[in-house]
């Protein structure tokens, strides 16, 4: 099979009291959705062309989330990570402006025996931001898969995780993190977070922990479902309590006071 390279440039900004796409530009394998509206959020849909990823296959992704705005990234279905001699790669880079808030909401990352592959995403926030990241993994001990994720807001890194997923085989793994919250909105998050997880069950294993500037949940579990139902009961827990503490204004007043 050959291989192929693809990109994607994508702009959001406020309108309103809602968010609107700015500008959307794609090329070769990425395909990138219409905005669809989601309480005042846009949300987009992202999907690759072909089978899976396939041997040596590239693609790229640059955002920009502008002040006040509020976007939703999420994938057509779980990606299937296919062998090959060269190693395949998704790199993402996104900047998100003052106020504005961006969800990076992953499918599953489902990998042959014989894969090679590294996904690296690096987000820029500005002070008064918020980023949401949600990544799932399943994956067998023999493939080769690379997950690296960082966050950093004034030349400060506020969050950085690296895994190798293969080596949670037999297990799915799945993680979240909720990074840009100012101090004293850590620890209420935190306990919803922990509360929630408890409640999940015995079947998934989760540990939930505090960041300087947000939370991070780990889940690892045989069925790589049930890691996605977990994650995105544990997103809906977090929304719940950081629109709880600060209603009338959640992304800036749950985003301000940090000391850089």
């Amino acid at each position: 099979m050959s291989f192929g390279s693809g990109s994607l440039t994508i702009a959001a900004r406020r309108a309103g009291s809602r968010t609107v796409l700015e500008r959307v530009r794609y090329e070769g394998i990425s395909r990138c959705s219409r905005a669809f509206a989601v309480d005042g959020a846009a949300r987009v849909v992202l999907s690759q062309l072909g089978p899976g990823v396939v041997r040596g296959d590239a693609v790229t992704t640059a955002g920009h989330v502008r002040a006040g705005a509020h976007l939703i990234v999420t994938s057509q279905a779980a990606t299937r990570l296919m062998g090959g001699a060269r190693k395949s790669g998704s790199h993402q880079t996104w900047t998100v402006e003052e106020g504005a808030v961006l969800e990076l909401l992953g499918e599953p990352l489902v990998a042959h025996d014989d894969a090679r592959h590294e996904s690296t995403m690096a987000v820029r926030l500005a002070f008064g931001a918020i980023v949401l990241i949600g990544e799932i993994a399943a994956v067998p001990r023999a493939a080769d898969v690379r997950v690296r994720t960082s966050v950093i807001r004034g030349g400060r890194e506020l969050f950085y995780d690296a895994f190798e997923a293969g080596a949670a085989a037999p297990h799915a793994v799945g993680t979240l993190a909720v990074v840009g919250l100012a101090p004293e909105r850590v620890a209420p998050l935190v306990e919803a977070l922990d509360f929630t997880a408890d409640a999940l069950g015995n079947a998934l294993r989760t540990g939930v922990g505090a960041l300087s500037s947000g939370a991070f949940v780990r889940i690892l579990t045989l069925d790589v479902w049930s890691v996605r139902t977990a994650l995105g009961t544990l997103r809906d827990t977090a929304w719940s309590t950081l629109r709880r503490q600060s209603p009338a204004a959640p992304v800036r007043a749950l985003a301000a006071g940090f000391d850089g």
